[in-house]
């Protein structure tokens, strides 16, 4: 018997050869590999909807089933995955295994980002994977197999299994592995063209379940595997109808205006790691000593402060600090130089460079620092190893601080000209230890020894011992000749409470903190922190301000991406840059442009702008949109 025989008694449907000279049995037999395949299609859909709710409430998984096209969909998207593999491979066991690891891919991405960082997977977060893997390890983030999760694998193990016991046709007739091919072809331009069709969009809104001041929980609404791929398949910043032709012609509208000479002072930017002022929310009487604050609040007593609305929670820093310094709202993985502000300071004669204590890799910092327009910035790699005892360990803020005032020094020894400094602190990243107290002071008095009092206490300690860094800094710049503004600004709150594998409010809950997304107070204590800009006797002098602080100054409540305008408008810098001046108008009408789906003014808060509000959203996206792809400073040296 030849390698390629079967035996004779070999069940009709078991064979690797189709009888073709039995056209009718051939058939049978095509139809029946198919149908075990879609079959199986039909399992894996079901396996990534049951994950795709992560932690949030399995009533999400009812909705997908109440709202069937939700289910037509993922389901169409896994089939076009298997299709083309089983035509390209010939083996539907194997197409439908590598279809599986792909999807469950996504899937299972998806369940851990959303409980470790409440956020869902988008396409973009594929190139921050090494990153992912990097924090996970060094934090301590423990990955848990939870029961859905394993029978969900094994579900997908069992039917690569039954495929390869049931379906062992090889298809080998090249000309039979265009259908397969085609009907893919077919199945995945039908899903590209219709991914952001405004029609299926709106067919497959099903909100019953979820709380819809949840962006995660809309992102989930309609499967992870929908969702992602509208994220792979069109560019969600880009604006429907966009027109490059009407782009340009509103940008004409402004032109960068000249920095006045006179009143060019050195700035220094310090975004600070999970920093915000529990002091400012509300909380159950006397639990919390938040004398910790004490330092912070006697420089807000100097300075101008504001509330910032940022888009993350315990994680997601590269957002805020990337709005700020492009005024950008939503943001793309650059590798190219891009329009930022930096460029624009550069523009009127700055140096512009900063210091962050982890590895240049992360977030991609080495490369798109430089695409911002940096002239250099320091690393982990560049320095920081060496000031630390233990290389394992990442510098404080303490550490940081004396850092930024020797680059500070060391181009003041060859150099006269105006100074930009952003810096990023790491001291205070999460996740804070619910088991033990790392540090003697006790902030904490109600309920100081559970895990959510444990886990605050450690929090509030990692305040009060950064604050003192920041105040030694702080003092130097006092003491200077030089004219120096400071702007720090939180990037977004941390998670604190007993589970540190849940971007949980757990702990804020406990002392009272409303951070719960069920209503507009909850939103915005979510997503708060603070902003703060003072300056030195030199700088007020030079600016003609003589107290910035006297009167209690507040600022706006504001998105990160107007935090630049804020700082041009207390420094009296005039116009500034183009697309400045067009964020300017925006920020009178939509002064929270947030992407976690609301925008609008402090007290009235929409899922979508409306009337006048929706006008300045369309024509701030138009503007956005062409001032991220359309590159202004060549000539800048």
């Amino acid at each position: 018997m030849s390698k390629k025989s079967e035996p004779a008694e070999a069940p009709l449907l078991l064979r690797k050869r189709l009888p073709w000279n039995k056209p009718l049995q051939a058939v049978l037999c095509v139809v029946y590999h198919y149908g075990l395949l879609l079959i199986a299609c039909a399992v894996l859909t079901l396996c990534t909807l049951v994950l795709s709710y992560s932690n949030f409430t399995p009533k999400i998984l009812k909705g997908f089933f109440e709202k069937p096209l939700i289910l037509l969909v993922n389901y169409a998207i896994v089939c076009a995955i298997a299709l083309l593999l089983f035509g390209v491979i010939g083996r539907a066991w194997i197409a439908f295994l590598l279809t599986a690891v792909l999807c469950m891919g996504v899937a299972i991405g998806n369940y851990y980002l959303i409980i470790i960082r409440n956020d869902p997977l988008q396409f973009e977060d594929l190139t921050c994977i090494r990153e992912a893997l990097a924090i996970t390890d060094k934090q301590g983030y423990e990955l848990k197999l939870s029961g859905r999760l394993i029978w969900c694998v094994a579900a997908c193990i069992g039917m690569t299994g039954l495929l390869a016991l049931l379906s062992r046709w090889q298809m080998r007739i090249h000309w039979l592995r265009l259908i397969p091919l085609a009907l893919g072809i077919l199945v995945f331009f039908q899903v590209k063209s219709r991914v952001e069709d405004p029609k299926l969009v709106n067919k497959t809104k099903y909100y019953k379940y979820i709380n819809t001041w949840n962006s995660t929980e809309i992102y989930i609404s309609r499967g992870i595997l929908y969702s992602f791929t509208r994220t792979a398949l069109s560019d969600p910043a880009k604006p429907e109808g966009y027109n490059e032709d009407e782009a340009a012609g509103l940008f004409k509208a402004y032109r960068d205006e000249p920095l006045p000479e006179d009143r060019k002072v050195d700035v220094f930017v310090i975004m600070r790691e999970s920093y915000a002022d529990l002091s400012d929310l509300e909380s159950d009487p006397g639990a919390i000593d938040f004398s910790c604050y004490d330092l912070y609040h006697s420089l807000a007593a100097e300075s101008l402060t504001g509330t910032l609305i940022t888009n993350g929670f315990g994680g997601n820093t590269k957002n805020a600090e990337r709005c700020f310094l492009t005024g950008d709202y939503t943001l793309k993985e650059w590798r190219k130089p891009v329009n930022s502000y930096i460029w624009y300071l550069r523009s009127q004669g700055y140096y512009a460079e900063g210091a962050h204590p982890f590895d240049g890799w992360f977030y991609n910092r080495r490369n798109i620092n430089r695409y911002l327009g940096f002239q250099d910035y320091m690393f982990r790699e560049d320095g920081f190893n060496d000031l630390v005892e233990d290389p394992e360990e990442v510098a404080e803020d303490d550490v940081l601080m004396q850092a930024i005032w020797d680059q500070y020094q060391t181009y003041l020894q060859e150099n006269e000209g105006p100074y930009f400094n952003f810096s990023v602190t790491y001291e205070g990243h999460g996740p804070y230890h619910y088991k033990r107290n790392d540090y003697p002071t006790r902030f904490v008095k109600a309920d100081p020894k559970t895990a959510d009092g444990i886990a605050m206490n450690n929090y509030l300690s990692i305040v009060f011992h950064r604050d003192q860094a920041l105040m030694e800094l702080v003092e130097k710049f006092r003491t200077s000749d030089r004219p120096i503004v400071l702007l720090t600004f939180g990037d977004h709150k941390a998670t604190l409470g007993s589970d540190i594998n849940n971007y949980t409010t757990a702990a804020y809950r406990h002392f009272g903190m409303n951070l719960e997304l069920t209503d507009a107070e909850g939103f915005l204590n979510y997503y708060s922190t603070e902003y703060l800009i003072w300056m030195n006797d030199a700088a007020k002098a030079q600016l003609g301000i003589p107290d910035l602080g006297s009167d209690g100054a507040a600022g706006p409540t504001i998105s990160p991406c107007y935090l630049m305008n804020v700082l041009f408008d207390t420094l009296d810098w005039g116009e500034g840059p183009a697309y400045l001046q067009a964020m300017d108008e925006t920020m009178e009408t939509l002064p929270i442009f947030s992407t976690k789906g609301r925008y609008g003014i402090l007290d009235d808060l929409h899922n979508a702008p409306t009337g006048e509000a929706a006008k300045a959203y369309r024509k701030a996206a138009v503007l956005c949109y062409y001032w991220r792809t359309n590159f202004f400073y060549n000539d800048v040296k």
